[in-house]
């Protein structure tokens, strides 16, 4: 199963250098656009590093990204999953922990939306199917810092989703095998390291 480690393409300067940062730098007429702020939404225990917008965005991307559509199997609302990345961003550099912000925000920002004439309001804030529209749209988008963004926030949600065990029977993963359970499937292969020494030092 993935590790929890940030994806690639979230670093502050991977986001400088793909020019994401100047597409939120705007003009002054459209600052009411780019400022309005998504409706918080409760969540479990105290925040570390996001905001409450910022875990509310992130948490409205991964009820789209990992639905609880099979029986069996929590959503990612069921496994905490805002909370565990913001754990993960505790044990991370600064660096990383803005460059997930920068990313949060321009995927949720309203000027964003408008900018590319694909809707007037954050994401955090539109439907369900409004909001597959935009994943799609950012996913296949013919713009690359837009497919960087989309693809560094999946990588992060769905890590985050993956390494808790209640997920696993969604795609019938058993679990990582015992330590007995290894050495009776390899027991052909094992090397015996007294038998070894015992030769060795039959042969000096």
């Amino acid at each position: 199963m993935p590790s929890e480690t940030l994806p690639p393409g979230l670093s502050r300067r991977t986001l400088l250098k793909t020019g994401l940062i100047g597409f939120a730098l705007v003009s002054a007429s459209s600052a009411a656009l780019l400022l309005q702020k998504p409706k918080p939404r409760a969540v479990i225990g105290g925040l570390l590093v996001l905001s409450a917008e910022e875990a509310n965005v992130l948490g409205a991307l991964a009820d789209r990204l990992c639905p609880a559509n099979v029986p069996g199997a929590p959503g990612a609302r069921g496994t905490n999953l805002v909370a565990r990345v913001d754990a993960l961003l505790d044990s991370v550099d600064v660096e990383s922990q803005k460059g997930v912000k920068v990313a949060l925000m321009l995927f949720d920002s309203a000027f964003t939306g408008a900018l590319f004439g694909e809707r007037v309001r954050p994401f955090s804030q539109l439907q369900g199917e409004q909001q597959d529209a935009v994943i799609r749209n950012w996913q296949h988008s013919g713009i690359g810092f837009r497919r960087t963004l989309m693809r560094a926030l999946s990588s992060l949600v769905m890590s985050a989703y993956w390494i808790d065990p209640r997920t696993w029977p969604r795609i019938g993963y058993p679990g990582p095998p015992s330590a007995t359970g290894l050495r009776a499937t390899y027991v052909d292969n094992l090397v015996d390291l007294s038998s070894l020494g015992a030769d060795a030092a039959k042969g000096t």
